[in-house]
């Protein structure tokens, strides 16, 4: 079964030495190398609200654009492609949740260390399957 876990789960299937190792071993990966540790993040996506949001301010954004060309005006165009750029930015800014593998819909991005046991469980319980056919 492929999905998100408990981790009670995790907990129950690793012993009290084996989740203290595990620990340890994330710990000293996060301090060795954050880029790979922040690599295992789960995926992220951009909140519908703040995407219908952005989206219109980019698209309010590109009219007074094409205002200032049709009326000659260089500093309205200007101010058109900040507001545009502004846009792009709130709309790929700002809290971001992650894709839960359950429901699809955004939550707040907890503890990374339960993501990583989640998906270590997930490794652990494929390669379970795969030997046992």
């Amino acid at each position: 079964m492929m999905g998100r876990y408990d981790t009670r789960e995790v907990a129950m299937a690793l012993s009290e030495y084996e989740q203290k190792m595990l620990e340890q071993l994330e710990a000293q990966l996060r301090d060795e190398d954050p880029k790979l540790a922040e690599s295992f993040q789960p995926a992220r996506q951009v909140s519908l609200k703040r995407l219908v949001l952005g989206v219109f301010i980019i698209v309010a954004g590109l009219g007074v654009l094409v205002a200032a060309v049709a009326f000659s005006l260089s500093w309205l165009g200007i101010i058109g492609f900040v507001v545009m750029l502004g846009g792009a930015m709130y709309t790929f800014s700002g809290p971001i949740g992650s894709i839960s593998a359950n429901s699809g819909s955004t939550q707040p991005s907890g503890d990374p260390k339960a993501s990583f046991m989640s998906r270590q469980e997930e490794m652990w319980n494929r390669r379970r399957e795969q030997d046992g056919r």
